[in-house]
């Protein structure tokens, strides 16, 4: 967002003394993830999707043991849009119908390995897996496989297109209508550890959760810029496939499909704002990127860099990936000069 007094061209709407965001035009976004978790958990508890049919008596899923992963409502000069990515695990359990010679309890889970915001209208993967062996068990488990996760399916629909209807997603509202409050942060107790601040070689300075970069590179800002997000430029300098959309919610990915995530904000020639994450991490994990293109003189550029939230003990592996294949690789495939500072 333009800083009170500044009065860069870029920005659409005019300058405020108190620094509001007008009719929420620049870029806000919340985070609904424990939100919809605590939700989706009362949506499943022992939810019965099949009575007297097929020969069994009753399936249902008991409950939610796992969910995991981010969703966040964002607006973007007026317009709601959302974005999730989930990975859930749900209890189920059943009986085959009476008088059958096995009539015990039955159980087993329902797992979704991932689902997100472009899958969700698809028939996107579950599993199923049953504890029992035996007749009874098979008979059960395979009701499972077609009306459990046909449910699981259907409940997880109807819960995003109320949830979309609540926030008008797709929709352009004024003032930040559409924008659910700020969720009260959870108490932070600071240890030892989190207050430790390391410097570490190359420039970058390391933090839990944290990593920081200051350069300076000795070209014009908007060839900085171009290097950072264009596809072709990309491709040649990482020395892998890249794919990115360059703008606003796009999405992108380095080293094919190694590092992946979408734009927040896309600011040409002076920020860029990502969620950003490596392949292996857990489904829903992401990162926060910012970067901050700021033109010192003529043909010589800084480049503030941040990334919050990087899963513990991944600090020194992404560190490295940035410096390997990005900042070095830029300055060598240019032929520039740059300097951390």
């Amino acid at each position: 967002m333009a800083k009170v007094g500044e009065g860069d061209p870029r920005w659409i709407v005019d300058d405020r003394k108190d620094g509001t965001n007008v009719n929420a035009w620049h870029w806000e976004e919340r985070d609904l993830s424990a939100y919809v978790h605590d939700k989706l958990k009362k949506v499943f508890l022992s939810l019965k999707f099949l009575e007297n049919q097929d020969g069994v008596a009753y399936a249902q899923i008991d409950e939610v043991s796992e969910i995991l992963g981010d969703v966040t409502v964002a607006q973007r000069k007026g317009k709601m849009m959302c974005y999730f990515e989930l990975k859930m695990t749900l209890q189920w359990s059943g009986k085959a119908a009476d008088g059958e010679p096995e009539a015990k309890l039955i159980k087993g889970k329902l797992e979704v390995p991932e689902v997100d915001h472009d899958e969700l209208p698809n028939d996107f993967g579950i599993d199923v897996s049953c504890q029992e062996k035996g007749a009874a068990a098979l008979r059960v488990e395979d009701a499972v496989r077609t009306a459990g996760r046909a449910r699981v399916r259907a409940e997880l629909r109807r819960f995003f297109d109320a949830l979309y209807e609540e926030y008008r997603i797709g929709k352009v509202v004024k003032s930040g209508a559409g924008m659910p409050p700020p969720l009260p942060p959870p108490p932070k107790t600071t240890t030892t550890t989190e207050a430790r601040r390391e410097k570490a070689e190359g420039g970058g300075s390391l933090t839990e959760g944290v990593l920081t970069w200051k350069m300076r590179w000795r070209v014009p800002i908007e060839q900085l810029f171009h290097l950072l997000v264009d596809e072709r430029t990309a491709s040649l300098y990482t020395r892998g496939p890249a794919q990115l959309d360059a703008r606003t919610g796009g999405t992108f990915q380095f080293l094919g499909g190694v590092i992946s995530g979408y734009f927040v904000e896309l600011q040409a020639p002076g920020r860029i704002r990502e969620q950003w994450r490596l392949k292996h991490w857990p489904v829903g994990i992401h990162s926060s990127v910012v970067m901050q293109l700021i033109k010192e003189e003529p043909g010589v550029t800084v480049l503030d860099f941040a990334q919050h939230g990087i899963p513990s003990g991944e600090l020194q592996n992404v560190k490295e990936g940035w410096r390997v294949n990005f900042f070095d690789a830029m300055r060598t495939f240019c032929g520039v000069s740059m300097e951390y500072i």
